[in-house]
C-alpha cells in the first residue's frame, strides 16, 4: 500500500471517492476549482501510485478518457486508496468485486498497457459477465429477485444493506447490462412495485 504523503488536492479527491458508495472519483469536488490541466496531472499521479483505478464506463457516469484497449473509461478509488483513507475495502459497497466497481487489475493497462495478453483477449475478458460470489451483496440481491414472489425495493434494501439508489443502479447496471438478466417489475396489491428475475434468465 502506498504510504507516502498526499497533497491536499489528492486527499480531497480520495476522500470524496471513498464517501461515495460507487467509489467513483468523477465528478471531482467543486472545491478543487476548474483547472483541467492541473486536475488531470493530479489524477494521473493517483493512477500511477495505484490509489485510483480505471475501468470501463457504465451508463450515466462521467468519462475519464476514450481508449483503444478499454473503450470509454471512468475512475474509481482502489483498494489501496480506501485503505489509505482508513476504510476497510470489504466494508465499502463500491468494492464488491462482482459489481466491477473496482478493478485493480486494470491499473497497469490504464497507464502503460502492460497487462499480459492481446487487446482482443482483454476485450473478451471485459465483455464476459462476472458471476457474483456466494455470500456477496450482489449475490443476495439476485437470490431475493429469484424468489417466486419477487421483492420490493424495501426488501432488497434489507437483503443487501444498500440504499435505494444503489439497489436500482445494481439492477440496471449489473444485472441487466452486465449479467444480461431479464428483470421484470409489476405493481402488486398490498406490496407496491415488485421486481423479479424472469424464470428463463440464467446467470
Amino acid at each position: 500500500m502506498a504510504t507516502n504523503k498526499l497533497t491536499d488536492a489528492q486527499r480531497v479527491i480520495l476522500a470524496a471517492a471513498a464517501a461515495r458508495e460507487s467509489g467513483l472519483v468523477l465528478p471531482l469536488p467543486k472545491s478543487l476549482g476548474g483547472n483541467r490541466g492541473t486536475l488531470a496531472i493530479i489524477l494521473k499521479s493517483l493512477l500511477t501510485r495505484g490509489l485510483i483505478a480505471e475501468r470501463p464506463i457504465l451508463p450515466d457516469e462521467d468519462i475519464w478518457r476514450d481508449t483503444a484497449e478499454l473503450g470509454r473509461t471512468t475512475l474509481v478509488i482502489s483498494t489501496d486508496g480506501l485503505q489509505l483513507m482508513g476504510i476497510d475495502p470489504m466494508e465499502h459497497v463500491g468494492h464488491e468485486s462482482d459489481s466491477g466497481l473496482l478493478v485493480d487489475e486494470t491499473r497497469e493497462t490504464a497507464i502503460t498497457g502492460r497487462l499480459g495478453g492481446s487487446v482482443e483477449t482483454q476485450k473478451a475478458d471485459a465483455a464476459a459477465p462476472n458471476l457474483p460470489k456466494a455470500g456477496s451483496k450482489l449475490g443476495a440481491l439476485i437470490a431475493a429477485l429469484r424468489r417466486p414472489e419477487g421483492a420490493t425495493i424495501a426488501e432488497l434494501i434489507e437483503a443487501t444493506g444498500w440504499q435505494a439508489h444503489s439497489v436500482r443502479g445494481a439492477i440496471s447496471g449489473n444485472l441487466k447490462k452486465k449479467l444480461q438478466l431479464e428483470v421484470l417489475s409489476e405493481v402488486v396489491d398490498g406490496r407496491g412495485r415488485v421486481y423479479r428475475i424472469a424464470s428463463g434468465s440464467a446467470a
